[in-house]
């Protein structure tokens, strides 16, 4: 079969899509240009002792290297206090936390039974399709399997704030909310903010159209507190409150 010109420069103009296609994809999972200056240099320095592997397995390249520059200003400006995340599921970012920071102390708080039905009622958007059934795929054990580590993890079960009664008087350093709902990331903001030290931060996970709650409530709360939020350009969109020193 005789090969046309045109025939000819289709399939090469495939397989130049293609070399184009591979060589995309081999950047987005193998090349190190996403890591930051500062993550380079203190690889090169040998201070990131059980991280590099953590940061391979998390695909959020910018909500990890933003965890591990918070945590590095916490530890610059000495600001003390506890870590915590409300809303830990399987646990994958509260690995992250651990790990950043062993030697401080995280609380854990989770229902680890799903959302509840009073918090879905009121919910718009994509966040009304969901059940009690979603996110109940976890446990206490599980959790505590994956992230390892030492004894500075402390797991508090139960419907938030009513779980964290016992903690009233902790200082914060460090919080992450990832609850996706109106209700706890409201109650999450309400109880963290007055015990987040000078220079602590609270983040908040999934601010976007998604979770009109979760909108909703950052909102509403940054409307009552001098502080400005700021936000991170991760896959899912992070809130940033920092808690100004004077």
């Amino acid at each position: 079969m005789k090969i046309t010109f045109f025939q000819v420069l289709n399939y090469s103009l495939i397989f130049f899509a293609m070399i184009l296609f591979i060589r995309y994809l081999w950047d987005i999972i193998f090349n190190p240009d996403y890591e930051p200056a500062a993550w380079k240099e203190a690889k090169k320095e040998g201070r990131l002792t059980g991280l590099r592997k953590v940061e391979k397995q998390y695909k959020d390249k910018v909500r990890f290297f933003n965890f591990w520059f918070q945590v590095e200003r916490l530890r610059k400006e000495q600001v003390a206090g506890a870590m915590a995340e409300l809303g830990v599921y399987q646990g994958e970012s509260a690995r992250i936390l651990h790990y950043l920071d062993p030697a401080r102390k995280l609380y854990l708080f989770d229902t680890f039974e799903g959302f509840k039905n009073q918090d879905l009622a009121i919910e718009k958007g994509v966040a009304a399709t969901y059940t009690s059934n979603n996110f109940a795929d976890t446990s206490i054990n599980k959790v505590l399997r994956f992230i390892g580590g030492n004894g500075n993890i402390s797991v508090q079960q139960g419907y938030f704030p009513a779980s964290a009664l016992k903690l009233v008087h902790e200082k914060f350093a460090l919080v992450n909310i990832d609850v996706d709902l109106y209700n706890p990331t409201k109650a999450g903001l309400e109880f963290f903010y007055p015990r987040l030290c000078p220079g602590g931060i609270i983040l908040v996970h999934d601010y976007n159209f998604k979770w009109e709650g979760v909108i909703r409530a950052v909102d509403e709360f940054c409307k009552t507190i001098p502080e400005s939020m700021v936000i991170i350009p991760d896959r899912e969109t992070t809130v940033m409150i920092i808690r100004r020193k004077f």
